[in-house]
């Protein structure tokens, strides 16, 4: 709205109304047939009248506004409430995601590093086994070595 011009439907309605009426009391006292003193009179007295109507009009349209632009501040209010409040209730949504996640990833390091402690526990206990088995295995390999050699000595005491 600039320069108090009225925009929109309610403001071309009253400008419509306005000039409709002051055309139509123009043209009928230009064509009544009376004497130029009455026609002055008459066309102050129509004049007097537009004005009053024409005032009675604006206020009664800027009170309509006032009431208007009343409703749409409380609107505009209340909309801003209703956004503060949906804004609120996703951010608390979005911190309560954010801890989940927080507390999930670290539910995940800490079982990854059970497994891996559990891997390499396993690792060594797989190598413990295989010295064992190694140790074994030299032991029945060198026993093995020292029966044959034996078995060779008699074979050779035998023979000899």
């Amino acid at each position: 709205m600039d320069n108090g011009e009225k925009t929109g439907s309610g403001g071309s309605f009253v400008k419509g109304l306005l000039m409709g009426g002051f055309i139509g009391a123009g043209l009928a006292l230009l064509y009544a047939p009376k004497t130029g003193k009455e026609l002055r009179e008459d066309i102050k007295e129509k004049s007097s009248e537009l004005k009053l109507d024409a005032e009675k009009i604006y206020t009664e349209a800027k009170a309509v506004s006032a009431d208007v632009l009343v409703d749409g501040l409380k609107k505009a209010e209340q909309l801003k409430n209703e956004a503060e409040i949906k804004f609120e209730q996703a951010k608390k949504k979005f911190e309560e995601m954010l801890d989940e996640s927080k507390r999930l990833t670290e539910d995940v390091k800490t079982k990854a590093g059970e497994t891996v402690v559990e891997a390499k526990d396993k690792i060594e206990a797989g190598k413990e086994a295989i010295k064992d088995k190694k140790g074994k295995l030299r032991k029945a390999v060198e026993t093995s070595k020292e029966v044959f050699q034996q078995e060779i000595k008699k074979a050779k005491s035998k023979n000899a």
